[in-house]
């Protein structure tokens, strides 16, 4: 099952098991964002904080994306991210 953060800001975590050594691996949910119709997670490992993840949500299950994929929603995170920084520093609200 997957785990939504909690809407009091602290970060949930969630196990995955590991497709190579088969070991579950325990990653905090950083964002969930909703994306051209999809639902797409930003996971840190906990054990490794320079290790980051991308995946998108495929019913009870979260996929690894292509490398195409993967440009387009790195991109639009970049950009949410830009424009909440517009927000938080300025207090004005840019469309």
């Amino acid at each position: 099952m997957i785990e939504e953060p909690e809407a009091d800001g602290e970060l949930e975590t969630i196990e995955l098991v590991n497709e190579i050594t088969g070991e579950e691996e325990t990653y905090l949910v950083h964002d969930v964002a909703e994306i051209e119709g999809q639902t797409y997670y930003v996971l840190q490992a906990e054990a490794d904080a320079d290790r980051v993840l991308v995946l998108r949500r495929e019913g009870e299950s979260l996929v690894t994306l292509d490398e195409d994929e993967h440009e387009r929603v790195i991109s639009q995170l970049e950009e949410y991210e830009e424009a909440d920084d517009d927000e938080d520093g300025d207090g004005a609200h840019h469309n």
